[in-house]
């Protein structure tokens, strides 16, 4: 199987190279996630890096750029997996999709827990103004 170097890719208008992030085996709330996870699991965990974004209609309208952590959908409408042979430091492989904006639900700060096992004892929601901006704590 052929491995690419997903920086290099260059999306089409609306869709992204995200990173998705490492696996955590501890989160924020104490609950502790069992190493060997089910296909289940990992697809609902839900939380990214934008690597690389070509702006369409959808992506400027939602002001998204490289580099911002963004929650996704549960389960991806459209997703391709991109072929890399990075790893995170405790040995397991980097996943990098090629995806569609649509699969974008918000930008959210770092320390924010996403995915079907966070249940945050308070919301990072601040306040979300008449136009529909949210304001994050």
């Amino acid at each position: 199987m052929s491995t690419y170097d997903p920086r290099s890719i260059r999306p089409r208008e609306d869709w992204a190279v995200i990173l998705m992030e490492e696996r955590k085996q501890l989160l924020s709330s104490g609950i502790l996630i069992a190493p060997n996870e089910t296909g289940a699991e990992k697809v609902t965990e839900g939380a990214g890096h934008i690597v690389r974004i070509t702006y369409g209609k959808k992506a400027k309208a939602m002001k998204l750029e490289a580099g911002q952590r963004v929650c996704l959908r549960s389960y991806f409408k459209y997703a391709n997996p991109i072929p890399n042979e990075e790893i995170w430091s405790d040995g397991r492989p980097c996943e990098y999709f090629l995806m569609s904006v649509d699969d974008i639900m918000a930008v959210i700060p770092e320390g924010v827990d996403v995915g079907v096992y966070s249940r945050p004892s308070q919301s990072a929601v601040d306040s979300v103004s008449e136009e529909g901006t949210v304001r994050m704590r």
